[in-house]
């Protein structure tokens, strides 16, 4: 991290003096200098993990911060199931079908905001093919960060344009492959990689933050394609490159041997570090390094949310667990009921821990499960034994039941 970041962010550290743990804030500022932010329209983007700072939802992320509070920082809304490529690593795969009316959605969101979530991320399905989707945009006002993951498709210059007056945060466009061939065969669809280019271009002209996101399987970090993105990514001046790690989910959700091996992951993780602190094209957010044990460690369920098209509730989306749907009874109780599974932030990933189980009980079932074979799946887990690093950090001198907004 250069220079001047430090500098801009300062004030934040200085303000969490005697509020929170030294210990945590000086192991936030060692693992900072493997972040490579990015300024944009006068605001300071660590990567999307993170609200921009100085903002209204940077505020709100750094009191739920300081009050130790359970809050999803992120909350994840699947606003349609359609789609016009065919994955076949999609998460949404095996998902109920159905789509939220406008008047749902933007009841969703209000519910979404009044849970104190810090950023919410508008999915699918593609999003875009929403007629309504500047008007959702727009409805979470400027108090919480906004994102929206696309293929790109169906981006016009007016749309980005609309988009960016609406308040959206960040563009993030799903890429499989540097190569057209490669990446087009993966969607199903021929064009879908121009299409994404030509999206990176219209979001960029837009200014708009632009991000790139792909899935890093097996064969991507073993061929280089991980790293010949990233370089694409640089080539086309984006600002961020997410590398998320293959979870059989969705239409993986019994090939469990796409998991990446422990060696592989701490390979991207490495990617991670290396690559941002050479200070050069986008920032890396690997989560296989921000949700290590090191770091942030599995939020599903504590500081993360998934809402699909049809209104269940589920930890993550990558997890198709449900405890309730938001249709039916307000999202604040079906949150508090959760906090008995999900009081906690996990090490390791949570949908690798229950895949088979996932996998057994998906037999003829739409995802998610119902709310009792949920219920039944978390009772059979283990109370984590540990904490990630950052909150061993965190709740240091005050006990995770002292944290307000946890119910016991």
């Amino acid at each position: 991290m250069r220079l001047r970041d430090w500098i801009t962010l300062a004030p934040v550290f200085f303000r969490c003096i005697g509020k929170l743990p030294a210990s945590h804030l000086w192991y936030l500022a060692r693992q900072f200098r493997s972040e490579h932010p990015h300024r944009h329209r006068g605001r300071l983007y660590v990567n999307s993990f993170f609200p921009p700072y100085p903002s209204r939802p940077f505020a709100r992320f750094l009191d739920a911060v300081i009050n130790r509070r359970r809050v999803p920082y992120s909350t994840y809304v699947a606003v349609t199931d359609a789609c016009p490529y065919h994955c076949p690593h999609c998460s949404y795969g095996r998902h109920q079908k159905g789509s939220l009316g406008t008047g749902q959605a933007l009841e969703i969101i209000r519910q979404t905001k009044s849970l104190g979530t810090i950023t919410i991320g508008f999915t699918g399905g593609e999003p875009l093919l929403r007629d309504d989707i500047v008007e959702l945009v727009e409805s979470v006002g400027d108090e919480v960060a906004t994102i929206l993951f696309t293929t790109g498709h169906r981006l016009t210059s007016d749309l980005a344009g609309r988009l960016r007056q609406a308040g959206l945060d960040c563009l993030m466009i799903g890429i499989e492959s540097d190569e057209a061939g490669e990446h087009d065969a993966v969607r199903g669809v021929a064009g879908s990689f121009d299409e994404a280019m030509a999206a990176i271009s219209l979001s960029r002209e837009a200014g708009l933050y632009t991000a790139l996101s792909t899935v890093a399987t097996k064969e991507k970090i073993k061929n280089g394609q991980v790293l010949r993105l990233a370089r694409l990514a640089q080539r086309r001046g984006v600002q961020e490159f997410r590398v998320l790690e293959p979870v059989p989910t969705g239409n993986l959700y019994a090939n469990a041997e796409q998991v990446l091996s422990p060696a592989e992951s701490r390979e991207l993780a490495e990617f991670h570090k290396e690559w941002n602190r050479k200070n050069r094209g986008p920032a890396i957010s690997g989560f296989s390094y921000l949700e290590s044990d090191e770091m942030f460690g599995c939020g599903a369920g504590f500081h993360h949310l998934f809402i699909d098209a049809v209104g269940n509730v589920c930890p993550c989306d990558l997890t198709p667990l449900s405890f309730g749907n938001v249709l039916d009874e307000p999202l604040e109780e079906i949150w508090l009921k959760m906090d008995e599974w999900f009081d906690l932030p996990r090490c390791g990933c949570l949908m690798k821990e229950i895949c088979t189980q996932i996998a057994d009980l998906a037999k003829g079932r739409k995802f998610p499960l119902d709310r009792q074979a949920s219920m039944n799946v978390c009772n059979s887990l283990e109370r984590p034994g540990c904490l990630p690093r950052v909150y061993q950090n965190l709740f240091k001198g005050r006990r995770p039941a002292d944290r307000p907004g946890t119910r016991r």
